[in-house]
């Protein structure tokens, strides 16, 4: 019996070859859209940078470190820069996967008028415990752990307490003042309604121009890995409990952050009890108010504080 003749067998050979590569690298593109969702999802929680500490404490201000519990008991540090005894007190509160040194250029500007100024990082940032961002589910609970953290301390003994956050941390002031009354007065600059967009950005994934649909698990992932529900996670849905305190909505016309469009705090606002205010600063970008118009920044601010923590917030 005659072999093949060899430019036949050899022929046979280069397109086996050719077909175990394409079938391997269909399997690639396979294993990659099927595990990319996953890998999304962890690295959307963990935060692998702004876990140091701040290189040092700011020279400007008289700021002394300071570690105190969440409420659900998670450790968080921060830095303490106190008025006398009974002054009102504000906590700031930084946005995804910051730090308290964000927050310095608003620490600054209250402590000149008098306020005590908490800034902490929030769980799974800086030095505070956590294993990454929460992304807004679990930090309300960071915020009502500062204000037992303030309210204990004899050294302060602050007469009414303020919260002030940016971006995420101004969805998740609302969250907090929405629990704990003892906050008689929140600021919320750049707020988020729930986490719609968040959810929705995980139904598929974007190669180039091309938006291809993603396995469903990513969702329940998240949920796992931050140990709550995104879904049930709805500043828009509660912050109507927050009156009788105080809200200040706070946004610019030109944020372009997909989480925080205008409409959403104008949502805010319409869904909001009394007493409520609102300013909308004609540019700024995301969280960029404060930057592009300091002065009428400030002084909004502060007379929103100075009308509302003048005495120790009302029980509900």
């Amino acid at each position: 019996m005659e072999g093949k003749p060899p430019r036949s067998r050899a022929r046979i050979l280069r397109a086996t070859r050719g077909w175990h590569v394409v079938a391997a690298l269909v399997l690639a593109v396979i294993l990659l859209w099927a595990v990319a969702p996953a890998a999304r999802g962890v690295l959307l929680v963990a935060n692998f940078s702004g876990r140091g500490a701040p290189a040092a404490l700011p020279p400007d201000l008289p700021a002394r470190p300071v570690t105190f519990r969440a409420a659900d008991a998670v450790r968080l540090s921060g830095w303490l820069v106190a008025r006398p005894v009974e002054a009102p007190a504000i906590i700031l509160v930084h946005g995804f996967k910051g730090t308290r040194a964000d927050m310095l250029p608003w620490a600054r500007f209250l402590f000149a008028t008098g306020y005590t100024v908490l800034l902490y990082d929030s769980r799974g940032c800086g030095q505070s415990d956590g294993r990454g961002s929460t992304l807004g589910t679990r930090e309300a609970d960071d915020v009502i752990g500062a204000v037992r953290f303030l309210r204990g301390r004899t050294d302060l003994k602050p007469r009414s307490i303020g919260a002030l956050g940016i971006s995420l941390g101004a969805g998740i002031v609302l969250l907090a003042a929405a629990r704990e009354p003892g906050l008689g007065a929140v600021v919320a600059d750049s707020a988020w309604t729930d986490e719609r967009p968040q959810l929705a950005r995980m139904a598929s994934l974007l190669l180039g121009p091309l938006a291809v649909p993603a396995l469903p698990y990513e969702p329940a992932l998240v949920d796992r890995l931050v140990g709550a529900r995104l879904e049930d996670t709805r500043p828009l849905q509660v912050i109507h409990t927050i009156s009788p305190h105080a809200v200040l909505l706070i946004h610019s016309a030109d944020d372009q952050n997909a989480t925080t469009p205008l409409a959403g705090a104008q949502a805010l606002f319409a869904a909001a009890g009394e007493p409520k205010a609102a300013w909308t600063a004609p540019s700024g970008g995301h969280t960029g108010a404060l930057r592009a118009y300091p002065a009428a920044y400030q002084g909004l601010v502060l007379s929103f504080f100075a009308t509302y923590l003048r005495t120790s917030a009302p029980a509900r």
